[in-house]
Order: structure tokens, then C-alpha cells, then sequence
């Protein structure tokens, strides 16, 4: 406990001091005058603006502090970190120039170069100025991994992940490097050869979070879905904090539609991290899936909450009200989704179908209108169209909207199945009889849903007898 006390009151010695020191430099400025600090201060000086973000200050710092003191390359290498931070690159490759010619073995010069170099696409460069540092230090799992960094830049993968490998060999808890490297092993589609290598890194160490959380990672990429829940849970059981874990564990138990056990693991992250706009938005997502619309609603709201413009947001709420037919509010909240996205073809189909239930024609025809057009991938955009079009007794628009449909959705089985009602409604009995046969072909299994689009037809014995022989010759 003694310790604990003394680190704390060393701590609060040291910020008095950078206080005093950023409160001298700033006195100094104001007066338009010029004082000494020695290089400890200014260094502390520096950093203090940096870590506020205050890049600017800190530069005036740097060049100051090396004025008076011409002989340390420190305020050098400051001035080019935060060159290299606000976007001046040629200016920051000019300063550490000068600083080879003072420091040319300087570890931080060859890794700042390399970083400038791997930034504006100069990747050879900056392998050769990683190359130069590897002699310079005895732990090389940084060098590494910026030298993976720039061979994933390349798209050379297999050396990426080569480099990724050495990386966590010196250091057996780089979790960046794991994550990065599973990632390379998604994308040159060595998964496999990425499940071998995490259970062998478990089995050197068996408490490597890390380590499960990848390989519960790459069995999830692999739909292994169980040995994900598996790998996550031992993660947790090692470090109970680790929030991306318990985050993926509830993204596969949604998927497996285990919805109340992925808002509980959702959940248990409130405890380690305050939550964000992401994690409320799938937690009402499975609340939604479970029918429970309130509390799917109170979820969505927390997302827009912290993140206004989430139009996913906006628009679950929209979808929990028109489950409940609450027509005038759902228009509201989906109205604000297309605010914030308006080029999205299910945001306007929900906005047609709360119009048309309030008996808005008008305005529900235009919704569907603005669907098909901007979004004609969209199916039920065309199938809401033709139903809507078919209800307000424009049986031949409906028949060539349907058309239309098709040409983008040629295998849409649905849409035969609503054309033949079009065309039955249309008095077109014979041409319905022929679109049905073609429907039946596509998915005989879907011929239901026929019914529930004209109930009407369960009385035609002919159209009857053709999806009885159809079912017969199968």
C-alpha cells in the first residue's frame, strides 16, 4: 500500500512540475520573451501539447526548445514526429535528414522515416529504413510488425503474415499482431493454417487470451460456430475484461438465434466499457427478433442517442412501431432514417406501406415509385409495388410493374407467383394459368404464398389441378 502511495504522490510531483513548466512557457509567450528551460522541461513541455492535440504548440515548442539547445537532437526528432502527425511529410523527411547527419544511428529516425515512407506509398523505402533498425534494438517485435504493416500495404500477403509470425514470436502477447496476421490469413483464405497456428500458440501458452480470442475468431470465419463459443469463453475465463470477446460471442449467438443469450453477453460488457451506439443498436436488433418491440425501441434510441446520424436506428424504431400498426409515428422516425440516408430502398418501401395503410395514395405511390427506381434490387420493393398497385384496382400497372420486376429478378420465383395473380385479377385467366406452370418450375415448395396474395384462387379448381399434376411428376 506504501508503494501504491508513493507512485501516486510522484505522479502528483510530476504533473505540478509539467504544470509549472506549460504555465512558465506560456507566461513567456504572452511577454514576448525568452527564457531559459532546460531539456527535461521542454520535452515535458512538448508532450503535454501533444497529448491535448495542441500539434501546433508543440511545434513552437520544438523549434524554441532547439534554439536553446542546438547540440540535442531530441527537439529534432520531435519536430519531425509532429511534422509527420499534421500531414507534413516532405517537411518531417527534411528534419530527420538533418538529424542523420548529428545521430545517424538513432533508432527513432529510421522508425519515424519508415512510418513517413509507409504513408505515402513508398513502401520499399520504408522497408529499408525498418531494415536499419532491426540492429539497433534487441526487441524487434515493433520493427516487425510495421514491417508486416508495409507488406500488407504491398498486398504481399504471405510475407505480411511471415513478419505478423515473427512479430509474435518475440512477443507472445502482441495482440495486434494476432489479430492482424488472422486477418491475413482470412483474406489469402489460409484459415485453416490460421486454427493450427492459434492452438499451437495455445498449447505453448495456455493462458494467451489473445490467442483464444483469435482462434475463436477464425472458427467463426469458418462457421465453426461452437468451437467460436468455446475459444471466446476461455478468453473470458482468462481475461474477464476482454470486451471484444464477450462483443463476438453475442454476434455468433444472434446468428444462431439465441437472441436472449447475446443481449445478456451484450450486456456484460457495460461492465468493463462504456457502451456505444454499435453494441445498443444489435442489442434492440435481438430484442426486435424476439418480438419484445418496447424494449427493442428503448435500445434503438440509445443508439441515436450517442450516434444521430445511425439511419439503422432510426429506422428499427420506425419497424417496432409499424409492427405495432402505430402508422403516424412510425412515418416520423422513418422519415428521420431517410434524413440521414435517403437513397435506401427499404427505408422508402416501410414509408409506402405506413402511407398506404392510412389510406395516403397518393403518397404511398410515390413511395413505392422512388423504391424501384432508386433501389431495383430491392424485391419486395416490386412485390410491395404490385400489391399496392393490385389493391387500388390498377390491375394492369400491376402487371407491368411485375414485368419490370422481372427483368432485374428473373429467378424470383415470388414475383411469377405474383404476376399470375396480377394477371388473374387483370380477367387474363389463360396467361395466368401459363405464368403459374413457369412459377411452379422456378419453386414449386413456394406455391402457398399464391394463396396469400389472392385468396380468391383456392376456389379455381383448374389452377388447382395444374399445381396437383406439377406435384405429381415431381
Amino acid at each position: 500500500m506504501e508503494e501504491d502511495d508513493d507512485d501516486l504522490d510522484n505522479q502528483d510531483e510530476l504533473n505540478e512540475k509539467i504544470e509549472l513548466s506549460v504555465s512558465r512557457f506560456e507566461e513567456m509567450i504572452r511577454k514576448q520573451d525568452r527564457y531559459f528551460f532546460d531539456v527535461d522541461a521542454l520535452i515535458r513541455i512538448i508532450d503535454f501539447y501533444i497529448d491535448k492535440g495542441e500539434y501546433q504548440k508543440a511545434l513552437e515548442v520544438a523549434k524554441y526548445a532547439f534554439s536553446l539547445h542546438p547540440n540535442s537532437v531530441n527537439f529534432l526528432m520531435k519536430q519531425a514526429h509532429l511534422f509527420a502527425i499534421t500531414g507534413q511529410d516532405q517537411r518531417a523527411l527534411e528534419t530527420l535528414d538533418r538529424v542523420e547527419r548529428i545521430s545517424p544511428y538513432d533508432l527513432d529516425l529510421h522508425l519515424i522515416r519508415g512510418n513517413i515512407y509507409n504513408t505515402i506509398g513508398q513502401y520499399s523505402s520504408a522497408l529499408e529504413c525498418f531494415k536499419k533498425a532491426l540492429p539497433l534494438v534487441d526487441m524487434k517485435d515493433e520493427i516487425y510488425f510495421s514491417m508486416a504493416i508495409t507488406y500488407q500495404n504491398m498486398l504481399n500477403y504471405p510475407k505480411a503474415i511471415e513478419y505478423f509470425k515473427m512479430a509474435v514470436q518475440q512477443n507472445p502477447t502482441y495482440e495486434l499482431a494476432m489479430e492482424e496476421l488472422a486477418a491475413c490469413l482470412g483474406i489469402t483464405g489460409k484459415l485453416q493454417e490460421g486454427i493450427a497456428y492459434f492452438k499451437q500458440l495455445i498449447d505453448k501458452d495456455p493462458y494467451s487470451y489473445a490467442a483464444w480470442y483469435n482462434l475463436g475468431d477464425i472458427n467463426c470465419r469458418l462457421g465453426n460456430y461452437e468451437e467460436a463459443l468455446h475459444a471466446f469463453d476461455y478468453c473470458i475465463l482468462i481475461k474477464e475484461d476482454y470486451a471484444p470477446a464477450y462483443l463476438d460471442q453475442a454476434q455468433v449467438l444472434a446468428m444462431l438465434g439465441h437472441y436472449e443469450d447475446a443481449i445478456q453477453k451484450y450486456k456484460q460488457t457495460f461492465e468493463y466499457y462504456k457502451p456505444d451506439a454499435i453494441t445498443y443498436f444489435n442489442i434492440a436488433e435481438c430484442y426486435e427478433k424476439l418480438g419484445q418491440m418496447d424494449e427493442a425501441r428503448t435500445y434503438y434510441k440509445k443508439a441515436v442517442k450517442i450516434l444521430p446520424d445511425m439511419a439503422q436506428a432510426w429506422f428499427g424504431i420506425a419497424i417496432t412501431l409499424e409492427s405495432e400498426e402505430r402508422w403516424y409515428e412510425a412515418i416520423h422516425y422513418v422519415r428521420k432514417a431517410i434524413e440521414k440516408d435517403e437513397h435506401n430502398g427499404e427505408y422508402w418501401l416501410l414509408l409506402g406501406d405506413c402511407e398506404f395503410n392510412l389510406n395516403n395514395i397518393t403518397e404511398a405511390g410515390e413511395c413505392y415509385i422512388k423504391v424501384v427506381e432508386d433501389d431495383p434490387g430491392l424485391i419486395d420493393g416490386w412485390l410491395s409495388f404490385a400489391h399496392f398497385l393490385t389493391e387500388t384496382g390498377k390491375q394492369d400497372e400491376a402487371v407491368e410493374i411485375t414485368e419490370k420486376g422481372l427483368t432485374y429478378h428473373p429467378e424470383c420465383a415470388e414475383l411469377y407467383y405474383r404476376q399470375t395473380a396480377n394477371l388473374y385479377s387483370a380477367g387474363a385467366l389463360q396467361e395466368a394459368y401459363e405464368m403459374l406452370e413457369v412459377a411452379l418450375l422456378k419453386d414449386i415448395d413456394s406455391s402457398q404464398v399464391l394463396f396469400e396474395m389472392l385468396p380468391a384462387l383456392q376456389n379455381d379448381q383448374v389452377l388447382l389441378k395444374i399445381i396437383a399434376n406439377k406435384r405429381k411428376n415431381l
